[in-house]
């Protein structure tokens, strides 16, 4: 699973880093906390426009949706779509066809199951590079009002070694691209199945994380704070 995601990274290194330019660079907001169920905005380079990253809500709705409250019911179901049912799942199978995405973040959390605990861990490329993780991205049309809402869904898999360690109950991890793997799955071009052979897990041995304070899970309080991200020992290694 992944659900909530660290985009601490600035406008020009994106753009940098992905060879595209916002295309609403104001509205874009760096931060360390961004979860899914707050349907925030997050920057995407979709296939049918791959000069531009736009920001869009987390939470796919599929084109068919009729109206408002389907949709708000079914994107809490769709913020991450498995890579082995994308090609059968009603939400996905159009959209993986010639709809896909990168999502762009540092890295992403998870939480580790340790002796009755949830122990949350930060997760990242060693060296914390800007990272795309493959997506699927629908523009939905509110027919009541006419307003066209642009969402997405991130893709996970089942877990590499690394990750089996730190989420060690459901064992999945979202799908991060080889960098020389990004063009080719945004490309709407190529079949849904073989785009789906670029869907690896990441090489492990790319991989870094650390443990990090409750902060993380607590109601009501400021998350968007660098102690979010700084390593918290709940004894034995800190450090992945």
């Amino acid at each position: 699973m992944c659900y909530t995601v660290n985009i601490n990274v600035t406008r020009n290194e994106l753009e940098k880093r992905f060879g595209s330019r916002f295309s609403e660079p104001s509205l874009f907001n760096p931060g360390f906390h961004f979860n899914a169920f707050e349907i925030p905005a997050l920057p995407v380079i979709m296939g049918e426009e791959p000069e531009y990253i736009n920001l869009v809500r987390w939470g796919l709705i599929p084109f068919w949706v009729k109206d408002a409250a389907s949709s708000e019911e079914i994107r809490r179901r769709t913020f991450n779509a498995r890579k082995e049912t994308i090609l059968e799942k009603p939400s996905f199978r159009e959209a993986v066809k010639s709809r896909r995405c990168l999502v762009l973040c540092r890295g992403f959390y998870e939480w580790e199951a340790r002796d009755n605990e949830k122990i949350p861990h930060y997760i990242y490329l060693k060296g914390e590079p800007p990272i795309a993780m493959a997506g699927l991205y629908e523009n939905w049309t509110d027919r009541e009002t006419a307003e066209m809402i642009h969402t997405c869904t991130i893709i996970t898999s089942a877990a590499n070694d690394f990750m089996e360690k730190i989420h060690n109950t459901k064992k999945r991890m979202p799908v991060i691209l080889a960098e020389e793997n990004e063009k080719a799955w945004i490309d709407p071009d190529l079949s849904a199945e073989k785009a789906i052979g670029y869907l690896q897990p990441v090489d492990e041995k790319l991989m870094s994380s650390h443990t990090i304070s409750k902060l993380i899970s607590k109601r009501g309080v400021q998350k968007n704070t660098p102690e979010l991200v700084k390593p918290f020992s709940y004894g034995g290694n800190t450090l992945w």
